[in-house]
């Protein structure tokens, strides 16, 4: 049998909005909305439909890395895109709806969901794009050195008063965005109507010469809003310091006979929740990081470098009792500003 190795995606590089990414996995689904209608019309048969507008989305999992082609990994893509939704004026087609980093033992990733506007517009051609140039910083001897997957030790993290015995973190950034149509506005170019189905640009007046596209199924998008939340699950260590029986002795500073666990703490000052008081907003003391290791530096950088993460608090603690590891699993939500 022949060999055709143009059937393969390793042979193949995926580019957004123009930039080269490595991913494990990416899929686009375009769909058009269309729905059978039936009317007094003296037959059941489906003889009418109901089309409506275009939608696009775009699942991405792609891995961190270290080395060389590290400006090509998973981190890079979310955070370009992650600047773009905080200020909105810069957003390009596709548009971030979330983006979930994940770190644990076995190493680290980031899933992303994007939307575009199903537009397949010449313009719009780098948006979502497979090319046959491969990247060369994946080159062992390029000036970056060779590349290999982040693992545990390639990364720093705290979740709030939460430094040790961190078993994974996790942190979602997620965009809300709204989907609107608009008819087609009378105006001189708009006599002529594109016959593609692309539609025609419309100049906007008075704009500096902003166009916009009118006459087709293709919704704008805007942004609504951007929200910051994630979890983890570390490791409980209790230690019965003082040998009175119990794991509830707390003195700031100096004994703490329950790492990553309320016993005997006052909240909201340190605890599992963060505990609110009349007149006050209360956030954990310590500022949360996901940080991992910058060697050319010699210094720990931001996983998620245009967010302050300083303003959260802990939303969830549930406590898992078995015959193994006692672990607690938590939640917690950030008040969003950049960083």
């Amino acid at each position: 049998m022949p060999l055709n190795n143009n059937l393969y995606g390793v042979y193949k590089t995926l580019r957004i909005g123009g930039t080269s990414y490595i991913v494990e996995n990416a899929s686009r689904n375009r769909s058009m909305e269309v729905s059978p209608k039936s009317y007094v019309q003296g037959t059941p048969l489906s003889a009418i439909l109901d089309i409506g507008g275009v939608t696009e989305d775009i699942s991405i999992q792609a891995p961190i890395l270290v080395g060389g082609a590290s400006a090509h990994d998973g981190r890079s893509l979310a955070n370009t895109k992650i600047t773009e939704i905080l200020s909105p004026s810069t957003a390009t087609l596709p548009l971030l709806q979330n983006a979930n980093f994940r770190v644990s033992e076995g190493g680290a990733s980031v899933s992303m969901s994007l939307m575009s506007d199903g537009s397949a517009a010449s313009s719009l051609a780098g948006y979502f794009q497979l090319v046959n140039s491969p990247i060369p910083a994946l080159s062992p001897v390029s000036a970056g050195g060779p590349t290999r997957v982040a693992r545990f030790y390639d990364f720093r993290v705290n979740i709030g008063g939460r430094t040790f015995f961190v078993i994974e973190a996790n942190i979602e950034v997620k965009s809300q965005v709204d989907k609107k149509y608009f008819l087609v506005p009378n105006a001189t170019s708009t006599n002529l109507m594109d016959e593609t189905g692309q539609g025609e640009l419309v100049t906007i007046p008075n704009t500096g010469g902003t166009q916009y596209s009118f006459g087709n199924q293709f919704p704008f998008i805007g942004i609504t809003g951007v929200e910051i939340s994630g979890g983890g699950k570390a490791a409980v260590l209790l230690q019965d310091l003082n040998s009175d029986g119990d794991f509830t002795d707390y003195t700031a500073g100096t004994l703490d006979e329950s790492i990553n666990l309320t016993y005997g703490v006052n909240e909201p000052s340190s605890g599992d929740l963060t505990l609110q008081i009349p007149g006050g907003a209360v956030y954990e003391s310590v500022a949360f990081s996901f940080e991992i290791y910058n060697p050319t530096t010699d210094a720990w950088v931001s996983l998620l470098p245009s967010l302050n993460l300083t303003r959260s608090v802990i939303n969830k603690s549930n406590f898992e009792i078995t015959n193994g590891l006692l672990t607690v699993d938590f939640g917690f939500t950030c008040w969003v500003t950049t960083a």
